[in-house]
């Protein structure tokens, strides 16, 4: 969270480089660049050594790089934008489509949705095709042509509703 109490999507933690007599300064860096799945993340440390996001190499920047590599097809031959290969998409790898229309970018993973009158995950009340009768719980008809009596919710008595239960009252 900053200051303001909003999340930003940055984390802190303390670690410790490896030594590596190979590595820049010494030290195995961990990658600047990382994906989980679709999701794409970027590591800042103190006293990190230049990344190339080109050639994703440490000890320089794209502005100095050298190297001419395609990132949509993986050549050394031309870069991007001189690219005749099909573009695939980042997300899932289809060349059906780019990221920005791939179904797996827009996939929520908030709960599905839940319908509270067949108890059914998938859809809701409004749009459920099931008939079911709130007032005696019939699935042969709804509430409007139940012949049954209507009941408070509150209390279960047929003289009042449940707007005019007098336990509501007593309640607040």
């Amino acid at each position: 969270l900053d200051s303001l109490g909003f999340w930003n999507g940055r984390r802190g933690f303390q670690a410790l480089l490896r030594e590596d007599p190979k590595g820049l300064g010494g030290y195995l860096h961990p990658p600047a660049m990382f994906s989980l799945g679709a999701d794409r993340g970027t590591l800042f440390y103190a006293r990190q050594p230049p990344f190339c996001r080109r050639c994703m190499a440490y000890g320089h920047t794209v502005a100095s790089c050298s190297t001419r590599k395609c990132r949509f097809c993986g050549s050394g031959e031309h870069e991007a934008r001189d690219c005749d290969e099909p573009k695939a998409c980042h997300g899932c790898g289809s060349s059906a489509h780019l990221w920005r229309d791939c179904p797996a970018r827009h996939r929520s993973y908030a709960s599905p949705p839940f319908c509270r009158r067949c108890m059914a995950y998938g859809h809701i009340l409004a749009s459920c095709s099931t008939k079911k009768c709130r007032i005696c719980g019939s699935v042969e008809h709804e509430a409007r042509d139940c012949d049954e009596p209507k009941a408070c919710h509150g209390c279960g008595s047929s003289a009042h509703l449940w707007r005019e239960c007098p336990a509501l009252e007593s309640t607040f």
